[in-house]
């Protein structure tokens, strides 16, 4: 039986080989130049030539394109998934001394400001 599926370019022939139903090998794929590939050539002798074709291009790009989404998405509502975590204590857990908060009876602190002196003056 033949794997039945789509019928997209998969190496340099496209079309299904050699079944009517779902079309002769109609043709070899070189690329598409209307797409900016250059067209590759049927034989190569050693070295494969390093261009890439119009589909490689975008799936490239669509994938770089999620992956600084992820990136952004992330450092902005979870920056501690990529920084790491830290306790972040809650202000219950601290007592008024501790925080430095005086008591409520508790007189008024003397003021050192300067009053009378020039800003920028006295220091």
């Amino acid at each position: 039986l033949d794997a039945k599926g789509p019928n997209v370019p998969v190496g340099s022939h496209t079309g299904h080989p050699d079944n009517p139903l779902y079309h002769t090998r109609d043709r070899e794929y070189f690329g598409s130049p209307e797409k900016g590939d250059t067209i590759r050539p049927a034989f190569m002798y050693r070295e494969f030539q390093a261009n890439t074709s119009y589909i490689d291009r975008t799936v490239a790009y669509y994938i770089s394109a999620f992956f600084w989404f992820w990136m952004f998405y992330h450092l902005y509502y979870f920056p501690g998934h990529i920084f790491g975590h830290h306790h972040a204590p809650y202000l219950e857990e601290f007592t008024d001394e501790e925080l430095g908060i005086p008591d409520d009876n508790a007189p008024d602190p003397e003021y050192w400001g300067n009053h009378y002196e020039k800003p920028g003056t006295y220091r």
